[in-house]
């Protein structure tokens, strides 16, 4: 197979620009641990997003595979919009949350088959995450493949339900929604309506953030070097993610005042 094309570093905004940005959070923005719950957001980083929620005028979103009680423990319970669980939850920039319906019994269900698949692959995390359930095995990452095939064995007796693969991560999750359709449905809503998206993400996950994006002639942006992808630019890792980030708000300050108050807390 030959090589991919080689992917440009993304622009900066131009005169008149209205963005709208969203950003995946683990391995795009924050380099990944061994497990989620060792992943810390620093002041700089937060610093950075309330500046750029200021100067987009509150456009801008979290588009992550963690929940939003996750994201709101990582970050601090941020102003802006976020969509956790890969768009199963959802909370708008005005407050208002929208979260996809599981039964108890189904939730429960769903979390014993990935424990039981958990127990016969040693190094494996399964994380709860209530609608969802992931298998971790950044630990033991030669059992990926056999606990996919594992876990593909199981679906069937699992309805309404799908799997998500991601990076060194197999979720369990209802089917029927991911992080494309966030993206569509935080654009038809203010502050994101009518302005260019601008996706930024690492995953296979965020495929579904660049085909949305890119449907609406945005700008998707790979972070790493995850292939095939549909992004049509990239960032080597979330390092330069962030220093590219802080180019972007430094071309807004130069163009336009804060409409949304930045934020002097921290996460």
């Amino acid at each position: 197979m030959p090589a991919a094309t080689p992917l440009p570093a993304p622009p900066l905004p131009g005169t008149g620009d209205r963005w709208a940005l969203f950003l995946d959070v683990d391995g795009t923005l924050l380099e990944f641990a061994e497990r989620p719950g060792d992943v810390r957001v620093d002041p700089e980083l937060y610093a950075l997003l309330a500046e750029l929620y200021a100067y987009l005028d509150g456009a801008l979103a979290l588009v992550s595979g963690r929940s939003l009680v996750g994201l709101d423990a990582l970050f601090g319970s941020p102003p802006w919009a976020m969509a956790g669980l890969h768009g199963l939850q959802l909370r708008h920039a005005d407050g208002e949350r929208r979260e996809t319906r599981v039964s108890a019994s189904r939730r429960t269900l769903v979390l014993h088959a990935a424990e039981s698949i958990a127990r016969a692959h040693p190094g494996v995390l399964v994380e709860n995450k209530d609608l969802a359930v992931a298998l971790h095995c950044r630990a033991a990452p030669a059992a990926y493949e056999a606990l996919r095939e594992a876990v593909l064995a199981l679906l069937p007796g699992l309805p309404g339900y799908e799997l998500q693969a991601g990076n060194l991560v197999l979720e369990l999750k209802p089917a029927g929604m991911d992080k494309g359709k966030a993206v569509t449905e935080l654009l038809e809503r203010p502050p994101f309506a009518g302005r260019l998206p601008v996706y930024l993400g690492d995953d296979l996950t965020d495929e579904h953030g660049f085909a949305a994006t890119n449907l609406e002639n945005g700008i998707s942006v790979r972070v790493g070097e995850r292939e095939p992808t549909l992004a049509q630019y990239t960032l080597p890792g979330p390092s330069s993610a962030q220093a590219w980030l802080q180019r972007v708000l430094n071309v807004l300050k130069q163009g336009v005042e804060p409409h949304a108050h930045a934020l002097g807390g921290n996460a």
